[in-house]
Order: C-alpha cells, then sequence, then structure tokens
C-alpha cells in the first residue's frame, strides 16, 4: 500500500508532525467540560467546489501520560493498517472525551486527543484527533477504502491572536518519526479550513 505524505499548511512545514519540539511551550490551564474552548471553520473541500461550516469545542487537554501512552503503541513505520489496531483501540477507551466536532448537517464526532503548543515563533498550534472518519461531506468525499479510520485537524493562530487556518485529514494513518508523530493520508485530498474563528468567553 502506498502512502501520500501531505505537508500542513506549507508556509508553516514541510511534513505533517503533529507533536513539535521539548522546547515548545504548551499552556498552564486548559479548557474544562463547563469552559470549553470553542472553534467554527469554513472546510473547502480539495476535490469538488463543496463548502461547509464546523464547529470544534475542545473540553480537555490531552494529559501528558496519555500522550506518551499513544505514542509508545505506534511503530516507527507505522504503513499498514493492522500497525494501526493498538493505538485505534487505545483511542476508543479514553474517557472522558476530548471535545466534540460538529458539522453543519449536524453530525458529532468525539474527540480522542487534543493538544495545544505555542511554538518558537509565537504561533499557536492546536491538533486534535478522532477515532473516526470525520466526513462533513457524505461519504463521497472519502474514496471507498477505509483503512484507517483515524481523522485529524490542525489549526494555526498567528502569533498576537486573529483568526486562524487549518487542514482536516480524514482516513489517516498515524506515525512517528524524529519523536514525532506524523500522519500519513490515503487516496484523498484534504480538507481546508479557513477563517478559524475562536468564540470569545463571555
Amino acid at each position: 500500500m502506498k502512502l501520500k505524505t501531505l505537508g500542513v499548511l506549507g508556509a508553516f512545514a514541510a511534513t505533517l508532525a503533529v507533536m513539535v519540539p521539548v522546547s515548545a511551550q504548551q499552556p498552564a490551564a486548559g479548557p474544562t467540560e463547563k469552559d470549553p474552548l470553542k472553534f467554527t471553520a469554513f472546510a473547502v473541500n480539495m476535490a469538488n467546489p463543496v463548502q461547509a461550516t464546523i464547529s470544534i469545542e475542545i473540553t480537555r487537554w490531552t494529559t501528558p501520560a496519555e500522550r506518551q501512552e499513544l505514542i509508545s503503541l505506534i511503530p516507527p513505520k507505522a504503513n499498514r493498517e493492522s500497525d494501526q489496531t493498538k493505538l485505534y483501540e487505545a483511542l476508543k477507551k479514553i474517557k472522558p472525551v476530548a471535545g466534540y466536532i460538529r458539522s453543519s448537517q449536524m453530525r458529532t464526532w468525539e474527540l480522542k486527543y487534543a493538544n495545544e503548543t505555542k511554538l518558537p515563533d509565537g504561533s499557536r498550534q492546536i491538533v486534535i484527533v478522532t477515532d473516526k472518519v470525520v466526513t462533513i461531506f457524505g461519504a463521497s468525499s472519502l474514496s471507498n477504502r477505509n483503512d484507517y479510520p483515524f481523522s485529524m485537524i490542525e489549526m494555526r493562530f498567528p502569533a498576537g491572536g486573529g483568526d486562524g487556518e487549518g487542514k482536516l485529514l480524514g482516513q489517516t494513518a498515524i506515525s512517528v518519526k524524529d519523536g514525532r508523530l506524523q500522519l500519513e493520508i490515503y487516496g484523498q485530498e484534504p480538507t481546508n479550513l479557513t477563517t478559524i474563528k475562536q468564540e470569545k468567553k463571555k
């Protein structure tokens, strides 16, 4: 099986890496179920001229212990469906969930992983992962194969604040390279997320 590795937000990275170096700073405080972080974004399918709106609600950040456990389950070169089984089973068992993704068609997916990092250039990176394939444009937006059940969103916000942008990657395999999680996508183009807005707390 040949996998196509995609860059995330080309201006930011040449490869898709959802973990950042240890030197990057993580926020001290995080969201809660009663006080979640909420985002809205326009989703544009790269394969078809279709747009949709999604909302993201993060209720907690993944703990360092959960993160390390997930990393330990991934072989150095995870390029087969069988390589993903342990990771998939571990993600399904994570409780409580880290939040939700909701589409304009009122579909909902649980977040199993959520991580926020302040990068050295001052920009803000948020990465979330589900244990399901997020199909906001319907099944036709994916290939007929469903070897990899994961979906991932990376959002980037500029230093000093402002609207963000990102990518949604569905049907995704997860591997580790040089101490970082790396996601690879099979058989489809990514969905661009534009004008990502964070809801201001009242």
